[in-house]
């Protein structure tokens, strides 16, 4: 009897779901979903993370009790090894010796004065990749959680994980609206700005030609420079914002990357830096179709990033290896981004650097989309390293 109204309201709170999905908003919608699986299982604490493994970090989304969680706080994998298990092994996660199980050995203090039995972890997939776990705790006289509990549970991390593509979506469609219209405005600005700077540096360059008086000779050379630097920044612009225009051929992509250490060698030459370039080529990786000046330049923007951001002295790691769909670049070096500066790192006009355009890693951005690829900054904080990761297909080639 109790099988079948457990069984009932399952399929009634599915239904309600899939009735509720096009009608609120996606925090009403999360919020509605911990509310099903209170509900429905009878239980008391309930939450969902958004996660991404490859940096070991959590973010709560949604929980309940509301006072008892903090939404949108931060936790390190380190600190929730079932959720990290869950996560890395794209598979449910139960536990039902809470005492003894060392997946909870931080959390001992939780379960403790929360009375809690059992914890279940799953998974939410989004193209075969985990991007968020749901958390339910069976407390009090509710000892561990069924095989149709954990189904539900399942059926719900589908209904999570549309969600969140389906947010994902729509964000990344409000950024090429926000995109074009900045476009529009960046290269109208541009151009007009353009116009004055040519003659203004014209005439300051014989100024500083026929003057005598050194200091006025001084001010001229700095407008020189100055106007130099800002027709260097509206030309960042204009490339920005200009329709891409290329000429793909079919070529070993570390013969790309070889050109580029080359170019950037020379400039760490110029900086008087002691920086080593250590390479990790494959030799077996299959020939992509791509227009090679162009992944060049972003292979040198990116390698240029990391020169910077060693000081005096360090090493740089560039790695290329196949994987199951893709063709997979590593660039890593010493030191971390900081977190406020890696989540906008890949934002047009966004720069932490005098006089840039903050184009240099939006432009690579959107050439590798354009190869249907994937680009990731990664701080691992176990070697103090910041990685960039970039896949690019090799099936259509």
């Amino acid at each position: 009897m109790a099988f079948k109204i457990f069984h009932r309201k399952m399929l009634e709170s599915l239904v309600e779901i899939q009735l509720m999905i096009n009608k609120l908003e996606f925090e009403e919608m999360m919020e509605f979903i911990v509310c099903q699986i209170i509900e429905v299982l009878g239980v008391e604490r309930c939450c969902i993370f958004r996660v991404f493994p490859e940096t070991e970090i959590a973010y709560l989304i949604r929980g309940k009790p509301e006072n008892e969680h903090g939404i949108g706080m931060k936790f390190s994998f380190s600190d929730l090894e079932a959720l990290k298990e869950a996560a890395k092994s794209k598979s449910t996660v139960l536990i039902e010796d809470v005492w003894n199980d060392e997946r909870t050995k931080n959390t001992r203090e939780l379960i403790y004065f929360k009375k809690i039995n059992a914890m279940l972890f799953v998974p939410v997939l989004v193209s075969d990749e985990v991007v968020a776990i749901i958390t339910v705790d069976a407390t009090d006289s509710k000892k561990t959680f069924t095989e149709e509990e954990k189904h539900f549970c399942l059926s719900l991390a589908n209904s999570v994980g549309l969600l969140l593509e389906r947010d994902l979506l729509h964000k990344e469609q409000e950024e090429k609206e926000i995109l074009v219209i900045l476009g529009r405005a960046a290269a109208e600005a541009a151009h007009r700005m353009r116009n004055p700077l040519v003659p203004i540096g014209g005439f300051a360059r014989r100024i500083a030609k026929e003057v005598k008086d050194e200091k006025l000779k001084e001010y001229a050379e700095i407008i020189i420079k100055e106007t130099g630097r800002l027709e260097s920044v509206l030309e960042g612009i204009l490339k920005f914002v200009r329709p891409r225009k290329v000429n793909v051929v079919l070529i070993d992509i570390n013969e790309v990357i070889k050109e580029a250490i080359e170019i950037t060698e020379s400039l760490i030459k110029t900086k008087g830096k002691q920086i080593n370039i250590e390479r990790k080529l494959d030799s077996q990786i299959p020939s992509l179709l791509i227009d090679p000046l162009e992944i060049r330049d972003i292979f040198l923007d990116i390698i240029r990033n990391a020169v910077e951001a060693i000081e005096e002295e360090g090493t740089i790691s560039i790695r290329s290896e196949k994987t199951e769909k893709f063709i997979k670049i590593s660039v890593s070096n010493s030191g971390l981004i900081d977190e406020e500066v890696i989540n906008h790192i890949f934002d047009p006009f966004f720069t932490t650097k005098p006089g840039s355009s903050g184009l240099g890693l939006a432009s690579v951005v959107r050439t590798i989309n354009a190869y249907e690829g994937e680009l990731k900054v990664i701080n691992d904080t176990q070697v103090r390293q910041t990685i960039f990761v970039i896949k690019l297909p090799y099936k259509s080639s």
